[in-house]
């Protein structure tokens, strides 16, 4: 671990330079008494050391007792003030290192492995029926508690990757109260994001088939790719504030919001927007209509909200449309770190 180019300014919160001061000027004066009797039992005439000792201490306890407690009193509050102040600036740099580390592994995974989870559902559409900006409110909050959902994942992911690594320092660093606090970070979230979601959100209902041949519709919602990174972006961002700006960890994680952001941000909602579009006016004319291949995680009955799109056949790449797996990523990655596992690297000064 390197050495912390300084102090943090929680951790500066933990010393008593004034006590430290004060005690120390206190019990110099003490001292000083202390001095002074010694002289002056010299110059009276005393030549036995043992004696002149004993006049010293007692004049300095006699003269200068309870300056002395006093003093000793503050200088202690001082001295452990500085220890714990150290402690904490230790424990915050090394979490500040790793989870540096941390993010510069997670911007080396490819992006399309934040719109891949379990629960994403593949559907092959029969026919598109129609393409909308504007939908019921019903389909609207159906969508956004699907994507609250996903959110919530980055508390979960946070517990269980912590919960499997090793006893942490971070209580003895005075974090203990932030990590709890990151566990509920989606509701803070969710306030402020729930009606940006659906700014210029993109909604199409298909014409699907059953599994006996039956037919059935389909309603994808297609979030906001502006509100999508906000969020991201934010989600990064409040981590931070839980840690506290007055920390190294606090600063570090603020600092890769943009780039962890922009990294996984989807970019083809309005692409997808285009080419649905495109397949409507084919149907229109009765031609042939371009494969496609919708994913995406449920959102109610015959509902999904879009993660991700695949037109022209598989050979194509997918268009991500919504990283519902990055929250758990970024959990997984900010949990690990504050277990104290993974790989170090040294944040320079």
């Amino acid at each position: 671990m390197s050495k912390p180019p300084q102090m943090s300014a929680r951790a500066r919160l933990h010393r008593h330079r004034k006590s430290l001061a004060f005690g120390t000027l206190l019990i110099g004066f003490v001292l000083l008494i202390g001095v002074a009797g010694w002289f002056l039992m010299r110059a009276g005439g005393e030549t036995d050391a043992a004696t002149q000792l004993a006049g010293a201490l007692f004049l300095m306890v006699f003269a200068g007792g309870s300056l002395g407690v006093v003093g000793f009193v503050l200088l202690t509050v001082g001295l452990l003030g500085e220890r714990k102040a150290n402690k904490v600036n230790r424990v915050d740099w090394a979490l500040a290192e790793r989870l540096a580390n941390h993010c510069e592994a997670l911007l080396q995974e490819p992006p399309h492995i934040a719109y891949v989870a379990e629960n994403v559902q593949e559907f092959t559409p029969h026919r598109l029926i129609e393409v909308e900006r504007h939908f019921d409110e019903r389909t609207a909050g159906d969508a956004r508690g699907a994507a609250m959902h996903q959110f919530s994942m980055f508390g979960s992911a946070v517990s269980v990757s912590q919960a499997a690594g090793k006893k942490s320092a971070l209580t003895v660093g005075g974090f203990s109260g932030a990590v709890r606090g990151l566990s509920d970070l989606h509701l803070t979230l969710a306030a402020t994001t729930r009606r940006d979601l659906m700014g210029d959100a993109l909604f199409a209902l298909f014409e699907t088939r059953g599994s006996g041949g039956q037919p059935d519709t389909l309603r994808v919602t297609a979030l906001s790719n502006g509100a999508v990174r906000d969020w991201m972006q934010t989600l990064v961002h409040q981590t931070a504030n839980t840690f506290g700006m007055d920390t190294h960890t606090g600063v570090t994680i603020s600092a890769y919001a943009d780039r962890i952001a922009a990294h996984f941000a989807p970019s083809d909602v309005s692409y997808l927007s285009d080419r649905l579009h495109l397949v409507a006016s084919q149907t229109a004319r009765g031609d042939q209509t371009t494969p496609l291949v919708i994913r995406g995680i449920p959102s109610g009955r015959g509902a999904i909200v879009a993660t991700s799109a695949q037109i022209d056949g598989p050979d194509q790449e997918s268009l991500r449309v919504f990283p519902t797996r990055f929250p758990a990523l970024w959990g997984n990655r900010v949990g690990t770190a504050i277990a104290g596992d993974g790989p170090r690297a040294e944040l320079s000064a």
